[in-house]
């Protein structure tokens, strides 16, 4: 899994969701989506501290009051899902947070 490539993850449904993976500095255009912050390990693998959702990838920071927590995890990676469903974007919230426990999510 190199930067920008999609990349499987798996909710504890079973679900699989198709994210791309970005820098932490990239910006996105003013739609919906699920976005996983996270870190890279080295040999295509990542960490994650968190899943979250917007309606509008394009607004910074995500999440203000979790910066410390992403900046502590040393976040250096989101990974995308676009989706504008604001319903569909919870459940796959969810469903990822149920299979992957990330930290910043519990604090």
């Amino acid at each position: 899994m190199a930067y920008a490539e999609p990349t499987l993850l798996t909710g504890r449904s079973g679900a699989q969701y198709q994210f791309t993976i970005f820098e932490r500095r990239s910006t996105f255009k003013p739609k919906g989506g699920v976005y996983i912050m996270g870190r890279g390990e080295g040999d295509r693998r990542y960490a994650f501290c968190f899943v979250g959702q917007t309606g509008d990838m394009s607004a910074r920071p995500f999440n203000p009051d979790k910066t410390a927590c992403f900046d502590a995890f040393r976040v250096d990676h989101i990974l995308v899902l676009d989706e504008d469903n604001a319903n569909r974007r919870a459940q796959i919230v969810d469903d990822l947070i149920q299979a992957y426990a990330p930290s910043c999510n519990t604090i």
